[in-house]
């Protein structure tokens, strides 16, 4: 998983998916994960789909209601990391254990992240890296 950068615009300083972001225009959404892989965490991996996803939440603003469509996939890295330090504050891997005990605890996840946690994506996707 990811600690976003606490200067980040959006949920500085909360727990994320190891690597996330947009997809360009004309970009697939594979293309898109592995790109946004090497830009935030400075690896190159060939990701796999696991399911795609659409959520309504309050953004940042609770006044503000975010509609996402999250194209979710998984793949495997040891590491090392070179993290984009504007981007990411924190690289580090957690049992699903330790996520729940996390979340549990009041630790702050981004809204996307927990919404697929609360669904039980995450704990059943076999092999998942985060």
């Amino acid at each position: 998983m990811q600690l976003r950068s606490a200067n980040d615009d959006l949920f500085p300083s909360y727990w994320d998916f190891s690597a996330g972001g947009g997809i360009d225009e004309g970009e697939d959404s594979k293309l898109a994960a592995e790109r946004e892989a090497m830009e935030e965490l400075g690896i190159q991996v060939t990701v796999e789909p696991v399911g795609e996803e659409h959520f309504q939440y309050p953004g940042w603003d609770p006044s503000v209601i975010r509609e996402v469509d999250l194209h979710i996939f998984k793949a495997r890295h040891n590491g090392p990391f070179k993290p984009d330090l504007k981007e990411v504050d924190k690289v580090q891997f957690f049992s699903l254990n330790e996520i729940q005990d996390m979340i549990d605890s009041g630790a702050k996840f981004h809204p996307e992240f927990l919404l697929l946690w609360k669904k039980g994506i995450i704990q059943s996707s076999q092999n998942y890296a985060t």
